[in-house]
């Protein structure tokens, strides 16, 4: 029996004899069939393409020409990217990431990453040290959404680099409009998603919502959304720790093995240990570890915010504010970047954890798991908020003050303000005055030199 080409392999016959190799392959499990290998082949026809890398034109993604039924390569450069987004499809939890790609032609591309690849790809622009960062996606499947056309990853199939060392990569820098165009931070787009939940839903609909009083008042571990305003950042617990490059764990700071020379400087010297690499001194990257004030119409708190979530809020990465951790001082964490500033005032959406340790110990800095920052949402969450009949919360505060956002001082005490916030309804349309120089010297957070009234207001309409 001669082998068959495996295009020629048709359903209407039940032996073939075929000459493949396996290039992907993987366990499936299905309620109907039960566990089984799924597996991608290619014979010597289809392996010679293979080796070979194609990339498509963006237009011909764009414009409908190639056929969403077949595979793409494609190149570009990362000129836009997202937050990565934690999403429930099929329940469970995966990851998402969104991008735009340019090419020589200055033409732009959707791209949309899923799972592995986007955690791969979010972790690679945290840490990159280039300027111009060049994707390339292998073997991509072309998507369309609401008339409009992007490029995804194909389960267990596609392959995906950042700055390959490829003939074609270094050709395709070459062939880049010399313009220098930086790269953006930009917003999630809440697209809908099929079979799953997305944000907007998990913050709306499936978490329940809790004022910062009602959330200390809870008594068992659950999880809840909170609408609040950022008045200021905790320096006593700095901003940002080292990690290992490889695994992402924080690493420990040991001390240095004196040479017993009675030199005292050498007690100051130090070595870092990655605990879960088993390596002294590997390779490490800051990442943000934020201890926020926060702040709503029934009291005030701390939310601890990581990495990934602090880069929405801030929309820079932290080597990029920090600089390469072999010039960072680990003992100067506690000196805030005016960078920083830039958050104070705004009013997010945030779902939080409320663990054990916050009712049994009584431990205030609760945890931070997602992030909404996207002003749309966040009014449309607030007047849902208002048709339920609950409590406002403050408005971002460069709306409400006549002061920039960098000049505001921290909020932090809730026992000095707990009389102010007792207020009815009513008598919570008037403004209230809020003198933060004593607040701040109460809670050791950054500082400013004056003070200042802060006007709260009721979001929905007075009954």
């Amino acid at each position: 029996m001669s082998i068959n080409p495996v295009a020629d392999v048709k359903p209407f016959k039940t032996m073939w004899k075929i000459k493949v190799k396996v290039i992907r392959l993987w366990k499936q499990y299905s309620a109907a069939g039960g566990e089984t290998i799924e597996m991608v082949l290619c014979d010597v026809k289809v392996r010679d393409s293979l080796d070979a890398f194609k990339p498509v034109k963006f237009k011909e993604v764009l414009d409908g020409t190639l056929s969403a039924d077949f595979l793409v390569d494609i190149i570009g450069q990362i000129i836009e990217i997202s937050h990565l987004e934690h999403l429930n499809v099929n329940g469970k939890e995966t990851e998402k990431i969104s991008l735009q790609l340019r090419n020589s032609d200055d033409d732009k591309l959707p791209v949309v990453l899923w799972g592995k690849f986007a955690c791969d790809v979010n972790e690679a622009m945290q840490v990159r040290d280039e300027h111009c960062t060049i994707l390339v996606l292998r073997f991509g499947k072309i998507k369309e959404w609401k008339e409009e056309r992007s490029v995804s990853n194909a389960y267990n199939v596609s392959e995906l680099g950042l700055n390959l060392p490829m003939i074609e990569v270094v050709k395709f820098t070459d062939s880049l409009p010399k313009d220098d165009l930086p790269l953006a931070i930009v917003e999630s787009k809440y697209a809908a998603i099929a079979n799953g939940v997305s944000d907007k839903d998990d913050f709306f609909t499936h978490t329940p919502r809790k004022t910062i009083a009602q959330m200390k008042e809870t008594k068992q571990v659950e999880k809840c959304i909170l609408m609040c305003t950022i008045t200021g950042i905790d320096s006593d617990m700095g901003w940002f720790y080292l990690s290992c490059k490889v695994c992402s764990k924080k690493v420990l700071t040991v001390p240095a093995v004196n040479d017993d020379d009675g030199n005292d400087d050498d007690d100051l010297k130090h070595t870092y240990y990655c605990v879960k690499c088993e390596a002294y001194n590997p390779v490490t990257v800051p990442r943000y570890k934020l201890h926020l004030v926060v702040l709503d119409n029934t009291s005030n708190t701390k939310l601890m915010v990581f990495d990934n979530l602090a880069v929405q809020l801030v929309n820079k990465p932290c080597l990029q504010i920090a600089g390469p951790s072999d010039k960072v001082e680990i003992e100067e964490t506690n000196v805030l970047p005016p960078v920083l500033n830039t958050i104070i005032g705004k009013t997010c959406l945030f779902k939080i954890q409320i663990e054990r340790e916050n009712f049994v110990y009584k431990h205030d800095t609760y945890k931070v798991l997602k992030v909404i920052t996207n002003k749309d949402l966040i009014t449309d969450f607030d007047e849902s908020n208002s048709r339920d009949g609950s409590e406002g919360v403050f408005h971002d505060m460069d709306t409400q003050s006549d002061a920039p956002e960098a000049s505001l001082a921290n909020l932090g005490s809730a026992s000095e303000q707990s009389e102010s916030f007792d207020l009815t309804p009513a008598k919570r349309v008037r403004a209230v005055d809020i003198e933060l120089e004593e607040i701040n010297d109460q809670n050791s957070v950054t500082r400013s030199t004056g003070s200042m009234m802060i006007k709260k207001e009721k979001f929905g309409k007075s009954g």
